[in-house]
């Protein structure tokens, strides 16, 4: 009976042994179990975390990839818009350089014309005119700018039309046809004919333009008719009607 005692016991033991052992393993293995379901889970938010994180970067590096390409577009836009307006500058200038060639060519033309008539005004007005006159250039060498030459012109060009139609008297000295001088009163009318007498009414000169210049001839034959026009002229006499002699080249 002891025998089967002592038997049971150590069989007990044993199996207590192989027991403890196991849950001694179990334990273990459940313990690192749960340990790896940890990292799982832990690794599991990591990934999802930087899933979330690398989604909204590439959102970001989508929006940004839009926002350049949108700002290229613009840009080209922009370098299309520049170009077309460089070559209408280019076209403009190139206009504008015509355009002044061909008013350079035009004023120097007028210029020409202007000092050729210079010789056939009346001494008086080549006098008035004389501060734009002397302005005009020789040669196409000039410091001047184009709108300074072309006022100068005008300016010349608008005195002449006023007076054009209108008669004056100025006091000049004439050379006699003995080679003495006398002062005399000469009548212009416009810039075609003059006619001067001295206060005697006994010398009388008949004036008129020439390509050349005024030229004068002595007539005293009418100094008084011209005596009695600058009276009339002067509202020193009754108008009346006088007969004057005209000579035309």
């Amino acid at each position: 009976m002891k025998k089967y005692i002592i038997t049971i016991l150590a069989v007990s033991s044993v199996a207590a042994g192989v027991q403890a052992e196991e849950l001694s393993r179990t334990k273990e293995s459940l313990s690192k179990w749960v340990e790896t379901r940890k990292l799982i889970s832990e690794e599991k938010y990591k990934w999802e975390l930087e899933c979330e994180m690398l989604g909204d970067r590439i959102d970001l590096v989508r929006f940004e990839r839009d926002a350049l390409s949108k700002k290229i577009h613009e840009t080209q836009s922009l370098i299309t818009d520049a170009d077309k307006k460089h070559e209408d500058l280019v076209k403009e200038k190139d206009t504008l350089k015509n355009a002044s060639a061909t008013l350079v060519n035009r004023i120097f033309i007028l210029e020409r014309e202007v000092l050729a008539l210079l010789p056939t005004l009346p001494e008086p007005v080549q006098e008035r005119i004389k501060p734009l006159s002397q302005r005009i250039p020789k040669t196409d060498e000039t410091d001047l700018s184009l709108s300074e030459r072309y006022q100068n012109v005008i300016g010349i060009i608008n005195d002449l039309n006023k007076g054009a139609g209108e008669i004056t008297v100025v006091s000049e000295v004439k050379k006699l046809s003995d080679g003495s001088a006398a002062e005399v009163q000469t009548m212009y009318i416009g810039y075609a004919a003059g006619y001067s007498c001295n206060n005697n009414g006994d010398v009388a000169f008949v004036g008129r333009a020439t390509s050349q210049g005024w030229r004068w001839e002595q007539d005293d034959t009418i100094a008084q008719r011209i005596a009695d026009s600058i009276s009339v002229l002067k509202n020193e006499k009754v108008a009346a009607f006088i007969e004057m002699p005209v000579r035309v080249d």
